[in-house]
């Protein structure tokens, strides 16, 4: 055990001349309508429901009870009463619990051991599962400026984070040291180079102001690109080693008041982070592709893919001060290659400029790598009419802190469904389809737990998944954000329209609505008056589950005031003195969490969208079409890149065929309920199997659709990912982008190896298009 774990211990008429003759098979399914679901109640139990404050934290008003209750005066609204039945209170002791203490990866079982009793004081079957990944712990870190001349020693950084009076979190003598999860130990010493925010554009752009950073220390900003971006480019630009500092200009001073006064990022704040090239894949680098259980083979670490391999550290910009101070007038100004290079440090007299400088700069990382246990926690809440189908919920419990907002503030909205699933289930009320709860270990290093999970049970998740809802940092400030397969869209739009935003007479639909056309740089998305939900950006854990496994996933949360992320400052002080006092964000978010769990569970015809799909395919060509343009240069011969323009031609074909046999299944859900009724309730036998059969057939192409664009080959370059329309590829380091494997293809230069995964590409999407077909 490492002595730092010790520590931790404590038009449709054109359609419908190509359908078979099947109508009698075919089906109509609802569009959005309140779920109720009939509990035959005796007058006790009526008293039960609508007093018992045990049961609902809130008791119903006379107006609710109107609300609750249909005109037939035996069904409940579920809705309703699943509103009703969630507690801010709940959700506040939930989050003073998990944020009672650093809780890193494998490190602090005690809260493994909570959720797990949690789910199973609610009757929710329930079990820990382990794997056994590689991890490192710090040992011991030094940055310092020196000359190397006199060997005089001019700075020491702190590398520490100041306590604050009235904040137990940040005194914790559990807070880990700073230190970058899967950093490479060592000791390196070179002159310090400034590279803005680390990119590989970043580092072009030194390479073109004659800047050289072989051998040399690189600082560089957190943000725009993820931390291992940054260490790797610089490993392949030369340097020795990496320092990652957080910047005023980006979550500290220039946005508002600092804490303990405000939400941002104080000087002192350090930015802990993983530098694991998860875009290479993610999960445990020693069991790359298939799980680490206890007895799985090992590959040696020195032939892990997605390792750095110089050591970096994080700083806040209290120590990255004197640093940058030690390359003013050094190198060329940061202005004169772009303003966008010039940070926030301006107000405390830095000047920005590139170095190298000329003093030394010595950074010594020494940490320790073990196989550790990391324990998810796996609920099952089994459903009564499908339980070979499920739908997944879940939240990573591992932080780096106390970490109130992540991941803590989603930990605490799990508890709460559980529990107010548990109550429905007292009236009566089970999901139609599994609901399987998942609380991941180790997300912080590398979003192991869920990825090792997923790798584990890959073939039962693609024979019975219905869909993965992630919620990871819940509340993080007061703008709703969303990414996830475009089957969702219609159902997040419905859901969202539901649920109340707090201190206002809107809903998360209108303000989501209105932050998202705020922000939004697409004219469709302006046009179409509805928020944007984009699906290259699927981050967190639900990348084993949509780009691995193929399953359709959502991530969604509060965002906004990230000042504190990954540092002791993450704090139940902070958030319920500067995020969420009264905790109505997080009542929101499991208010929406809970009710998309709901429809996806209990709905009988699924409300996911294949046109949504198949129209957002058609958008996300022509874009790779605009990406195509705008890259034309003499790395890649304008003959390929034409050549390949007007192949496009074929993908274009294959979307067309995509959307056509996507207005099939609408019509199938049509027909259903037009004929036969969504709940399949005749008396007649062949008709109610022919009903029932239709309908499971419509379930299984609207959520099944999202395995069909799985390429068993896997990203060119990146082959861990399997998803063909959307992944990491070379055009892009902050997101993922379409086509990954055409635009690698491209990059080659090579006219056979871009017709080949062009025509694959399009292939896939063909065959998808006569999946939505079968009956």
């Amino acid at each position: 055990m490492f002595d730092a774990e010790k520590q931790l211990l404590n038009s449709d008429g054109a359609v419908e001349k190509q359908l078979r003759p099947h109508h009698e098979q075919l089906g109509r399914a609802t569009r959005f309508r309140r779920r109720t679901v009939t509990v035959l109640l005796s007058l006790a139990a009526l008293v039960f429901v609508f007093v018992a404050p045990a049961l609902l934290p809130r008791a119903p008003s006379t107006s609710d009870t109107d609300d609750l209750q249909s005109s037939a005066g035996g069904l409940i609204d579920l809705t309703r009463l699943f509103f009703n039945a969630l507690s801010t209170d709940h959700l506040r002791t939930n989050l003073e619990y998990y944020t009672s203490g650093t809780h890193a990866a494998g490190a602090n079982k005690t809260q493994a051991a909570h959720t797990l009793e949690y789910f199973k004081k609610q009757g929710i079957d329930a079990e820990i599962v382990e794997y056994f990944p590689w991890l490192n712990r710090p040992l011991s870190q030094r940055v310092a400026v020196f000359n190397s001349t006199t060997h005089e020693v001019l700075f020491e950084a702190l590398l520490r984070e100041d306590a604050i009076p009235g904040d137990p979190a940040s005194e914790d003598p559990n807070n880990l040291a700073p230190f970058h999860a899967y950093s490479a130990d060592g000791n390196v010493t070179g002159q310090l180079v400034y590279a803005n925010y680390g990119s590989n554009d970043d580092f072009n752009a030194l390479e073109q102001a004659g800047i050289s950073v072989n051998d040399a220390v690189v600082i560089v900003r957190y943000g725009k690109v993820h931390s291992s971006v940054k260490v790797h480019a610089a490993e392949l630009a030369g340097a020795r080693g990496v320092l990652i500092y957080s910047d005023p200009k980006d979550d500290g001073y220039t946005k508002g008041k600092d804490y303990p006064v405000g939400p941002w990022r104080p000087e002192s704040s350090i930015r802990r982070d993983s530098v694991l090239r998860h875009r290479i894949h993610p999960g445990d680098p020693l069991t790359p592709g298939y799980p680490s259980t206890k007895n799985s083979q090992r590959i040696d670490p020195d032939n892990a893919v997605n390792l750095c391999r110089i050591p970096s550290l994080p700083l806040s910009y209290r120590d990255a001060l004197p640093l940058l101070s030690a390359i003013q007038s050094h190198g060329v100004a940061a202005s004169n290659i772009s303003s966008s290079w010039v940070g926030g440090l301006t107000s405390k007299g830095i000047e920005y400029w590139t170095g190298p400088s000329t003093l030394e700069v010595n950074l010594e990382n020494r940490v320790e790598y073990r196989t550790v246990a990391i324990q998810n926690v796996v609920g099952r809440i089994k459903g009564w009419e499908d339980p070979g189908q499920a739908v997944i919920i879940g939240n990573h419990r591992d932080a780096w802190s106390s970490g109130a907002s992540d991941p803590s503030s989603g930990s605490a909205v799990l508890l709460e469904l559980a529990r107010v699933f548990s109550e429905l289930g007292k009236l009566g009320w089970r999901p139609r389809r599994t609901i399987i709860l998942g609380s991941w270990d180790a997300a912080e290093y590398g979003l192991i737990g869920s990825t090792e999970w997923v790798e584990e049970n890959i073939d039962w998740l693609r024979a019975s998944a219905v869909a993965y809802v992630n919620v990871g940092a819940a509340v993080g400030g007061n703008a709703f954000a969303v990414t996830a397969s475009p089957v969702f869209q219609n159902l997040l739009y419905a859901v969202t329209k539901q649920v109340p935003y707090p201190h206002s007479n809107e809903t998360v639909y209108d303000v989501w609505l209105r932050q998202s056309l705020a922000t939004s740089l697409d004219a469709d998305a302006s046009a179409k008056s509805r928020p944007a939900i984009s699906p290259f950006e699927l981050n967190g854990d639900t990348i084993a589950f949509a780009m691995h496994a193929g399953i359709s996933s959502v991530d969604m949360g509060f965002v906004g005031s990230a000042g504190a992320q990954h540092s002791n400052f993450d704090s139940f002080k902070r958030m319920v003195s500067f995020v969420d006092p009264d905790m109505q964000l997080h009542l929101a978010i499991a208010q929406v969490w809970g009710l998309l769990a709901i429809r996806l569970a209990d709905d009988p015809v699924l409300d996911l969208c294949t046109m949504c799909y198949a129209k957002d395919i058609r958008h996300i060509i022509r874009q790779f079409e605009k990406q195509m343009r705008l890259r034309r240069s003499a790395s890649v011969a304008d003959s390929v890149d034409m050549s390949t323009a007007k192949k496009l031609r074929r993908l274009h074909a294959a979307q067309r065929q995509l959307e056509t046999n996507a207005r099939i299944v609408e019509h199938d859900k049509r027909h259903l309920r037009s004929v036969y009724g969504e709940e399949c309730q005749m008396t007649g036998r062949r008709r109610h199997a022919s009903c029932l059969a239709l309908r499971a057939s419509i379930n299984d192409r609207v959520s099944k659709l999202e395995q069909h664009f799985i390429d068993p080959d896997g990203v060119l370059g990146h082959e861990w990912y399997k998803h063909a329309l959307i992944g990491p590829g070379p055009w892009t380091d902050a997101s993922f982008q379409a086509f990954p494997g055409l635009a690698a293809a491209l990059d080659t230069g090579d006219k056979g190896i871009v017709r080949q995964r062009e025509k694959s590409i399009a292939d896939i999407i063909y065959e998808a298009a006569w999946f939505l077909r079968e009956v």
